[in-house]
């Protein structure tokens, strides 16, 4: 019980903080706060997920035409 009351509280500072440094007049979206959240802290993460997306989808392009290829580069 105690861990889910504190990811839920973290969950909800991390979005509250980022709705925050929008310096919006509009009441706060939560998903819209947890999504700006997710790109500015775990950019990596993001950009994993849609590679998953793509890999995942890439068979679908391919009817449609259009041929994906995807590769990775060590900076």
């Amino acid at each position: 019980m105690y861990r889910w009351l504190i990811l839920s509280l973290t969950a909800y500072f991390i979005a509250h903080w980022t709705y925050l440094s929008t310096h919006s007049l509009l009441p706060p979206d939560c998903g819209e706060a947890a999504q700006i959240a997710l790109e500015s802290i775990f950019p990596k993460i993001v950009v994993s997920l849609l590679l998953l997306d793509i890999e995942r989808l890439i068979s679908l392009a391919r009817s449609s035409g259009f041929d994906i290829h995807i590769s990775r580069c060590k900076i």
